[in-house]
């Protein structure tokens, strides 16, 4: 067995859950069994924020040792004990408010706790519908909590134009229907790192799977990378090693091919 890796970090859509279905295969709830039982943490590591994961309830088939979450902005041991977070600038947003509203984008505004629209139109309204998540008064919530990602439905074409009105800022992108807006600097790889700090591991004492554009630089931190079968290929391009798809239990022929279970 493979004794080096001693943490292990999953993205949930697309690596760990089916697109559409949320629905994680069985040779993957039995692969992170075998894994934690070979003394592996195994944290999630995704662009969702905390309130959205009580409505994938297939992830709790698993018992994780903690959670990297908002792209890395906000990072949690399962005990709550929290390891890292960063928020955007309040004046950044200001500053994005009167664009977003002129333009009429629709735009997620997510905190620890909350995910509240200036305006749900029909390229949020179903992501809205399934995270029973609505609109709201977002320049209230500016003023009084942590705003520590965007949510921004655009097409990638029009990232550029809307991170001009959003200084300090960067976009990731997971989805074609919308990017992910974080501070500079932020990314996966930043939670990575805090967690690893935390546990007194090294990044080489790590694996992270993937399969989307926000895990390119999380796939390149990690000691070891994996991009799924079915992964962007921009993720593919910065992996170690590319294993089959989700539904070909290519989450569980990769820790086998790396001799951790």
């Amino acid at each position: 067995m493979n004794k080096h890796i001693r943490a292990a970090f999953f993205d949930i859509d697309g690596t760990l859950l089916l697109f559409g279905s949320h629905e994680m295969p069985d040779s993957t709830v039995q692969a992170l069994h075998a894994l934690q039982a070979n003394g592996v943490k195994v944290f999630i590591a995704t662009g969702r924020p905390p309130v959205h994961l009580p409505h994938l309830p297939a992830l709790q088939k698993v018992n994780w040792d903690g959670y990297v979450t908002m792209n890395g902005q906000y990072c949690f041991m399962a005990d709550g004990e929290v390891i890292y977070s960063k928020y955007i600038d309040p004046a950044a947003l200001r500053t994005l408010l009167p664009y977003i509203e002129k333009e009429r984008i629709s735009v997620g505004f997510v905190g620890k706790d909350f995910c509240l629209f200036n305006h749900i139109n029909d390229l949020s309204r179903q992501f809205a519908l399934d995270l029973q998540q609505g609109e709201g008064d977002v320049a209230a919530h500016i003023e009084s909590d942590a705003i520590y990602q965007l949510s921004a439905f655009l097409p990638e074409e029009n990232e550029p134009e809307f991170l001009r009105s959003c200084p300090g800022c960067i976009a990731v992108r997971w989805s074609p229907d919308f990017c992910d807006i974080l501070p500079a600097g932020g990314g996966k790889p930043n939670g990575l790192a805090h967690t690893l700090a935390h546990l007194g591991l090294t990044r080489e004492q790590s694996i992270a799977f993937g399969d989307g554009g926000n895990d390119v630089t999380m796939l390149e931190y990690a000691g070891i990378g994996v991009a799924m079968g079915n992964a962007c290929d921009a993720a593919k391009a910065a992996a170690d090693y590319v294993t089959d798809d989700i539904t070909a239990d290519g989450l569980a022929k990769a820790l086998a091919h790396f001799g951790l279970i």
